[in-house]
Formats: C-alpha cells, sequence, structure tokens
C-alpha cells in the first residue's frame, strides 16, 4: 500500500494472522520463527515511527521495542511460572481494520504499545539523571563538593557528572537511597521524616551518611589507589 509508510515488500497479512493463531494454539517454535522472521520488518518500522514522533531517535531503542514484543509473542501460547500474562491475539476484537488485516494490526498496535513503553522508560531515566545531576546543590554541602571536586576522576568520568552520581547512588544501602531519592523530588527534611516514621534529626543524620557514602564510593570508583586500598583490606574513610 503506497504512502502508508510500510515497506512496500511484505507478507500478505492472513499469513500473519494464521500464524499468530498456529503459534498461540500449538507453541510450535517454527511458527514463532516463521512469523518473527516475516513480521520484524513491519515491527521495526512501526516502533521506528512512534519513537521518533516522541523525540527518539536511536536504533538502540527500536531494537529494545522490538524485544519487548518478541517477548510478548513468546508468552502467547503460555505464560511461563512467575510470569504475567499477555493480552492474546482475537481476530474478532481486531476493530476499525480492513478485512484480512487483523494479523498485521495486532502486532503493528504491540510494536507501537512497546515502543511507548520503552520512551516512557527513556525519559524517566532522563529525568532522574537530571535529578541526580543537581545533587550536588541540593544534597552536598560546600566542603563536600570541594572534597568530590579535589578526587580528580578520570576525564571520561568528569565529562558525564550526572552518570558518576547515578552509578554513585545505585551503591547506598536502600534506606539512604530512599532519603536521596525523596530529597531529590523535593521533598523536605519534615516530610521524609512523616514517611519513614522518624524524627527530622534522623533524617538529618542519614542525609549525612549519604553525603559521606556518596563521596567514598564516587573516590573509590575513581581513584586507582582507592581501590587498591579496599583491595588490600584498608577501608576508606
Amino acid at each position: 500500500m503506497p504512502g502508508n509508510g510500510m515497506p512496500t515488500t511484505r507478507t500478505t497479512s492472513p499469513d500473519l494472522a494464521a500464524k499468530l493463531r498456529a503459534w498461540q494454539e500449538t507453541a510450535d517454535a517454527n511458527q514463532l520463527a516463521e512469523l518473527v522472521m516475516e513480521a520484524r520488518p513491519q515491527l521495526e518500522e512501526a516502533a521506528r515511527r512512534t519513537l521518533r514522533r516522541l523525540g527518539v531517535g536511536d536504533w538502540s531503542a527500536v531494537d529494545d521495542a522490538v524485544a519487548l514484543v518478541l517477548d510478548h509473542l513468546r508468552r502467547l501460547p503460555q505464560a511461563a511460572a512467575g510470569e504475567r500474562a499477555v493480552a492474546q491475539f482475537d481476530a474478532g476484537r481486531t476493530a476499525g481494520t480492513r478485512a484480512g488485516d487483523c494479523g498485521l494490526a495486532y502486532l503493528l498496535w504491540l510494536a507501537r504499545e512497546r515502543a511507548l513503553d520503552i520512551a516512557r522508560h527513556r525519559r524517566r531515566q532522563a529525568r532522574r539523571c537530571e535529578l541526580i545531576a543537581t545533587a550536588a546543590g541540593v544534597l552536598l554541602t560546600d566542603r563536600a563538593r570541594d572534597d568530590l571536586a579535589s578526587s580528580e576522576p578520570p576525564a571520561e568520568a568528569a565529562a558525564d557528572p550526572a552518570a558518576r552520581l547515578h552509578a554513585a547512588l545505585d551503591r547506598l544501602e536502600p534506606r539512604l537511597r530512599t532519603v536521596v531519592e525523596m530529597l531529590l523530588t523535593g521533598k523536605s527534611q519534615a516530610a521524609i521524616a512523616h514517611v519513614l516514621e522518624v524524627c527530622e534529626g534522623t533524617v538529618s543524620r542519614l542525609r549525612g551518611r549519604a553525603i559521606a557514602e556518596l563521596k567514598r564510593v564516587m573516590t573509590e570508583q575513581d581513584s586507582p589507589a582507592a581501590t587498591g586500598h579496599v583491595a588490600t583490606g584498608h577501608r576508606p574513610t
């Protein structure tokens, strides 16, 4: 169908619908392999267009979206133990499509939905990095900032302070990380104390411990000498 943005060479939709039904009903791995081989170009194109419309232009995001679609298809016959069941293919529910397009419509819907998931996830990650990048201003005292600056991180890490802070934050113990994350979202010490059911003095002490731990972790990551001390049994103070 020229002009609709889809590749001009593609499998006919009835074949896709038949393979979807066969895989879903029989769990025949050969049917899944054929389905994926025939549908992948359409999945990639639909995911790419959706992501581009949302401002995400790199192919790794397309690959991630398609991988999520393939995982969905894998679970069509039956989800494994501990896995969530997925929306199954039902030709009768594919409303608003032309006759014979139900299989393709289902697959393109999956691709667009998973692309939206990837875009949302990347926005959350970007937002978190932005928040973490402000940690020096929100969390750290002037002295702690000076200490971090004097640790002389490698040029590669110094070029991305948000990544360094992000990695350090992930290594904090859960309670300290919770306090830091709540501070980064703008919660006051009083609000954090209420959530944790502790006094504000405890929150202040946890905040101080978080600052010290962030400094220690970042120094350990960036300084070969610090790593060597840990290896020989000397803990950084």
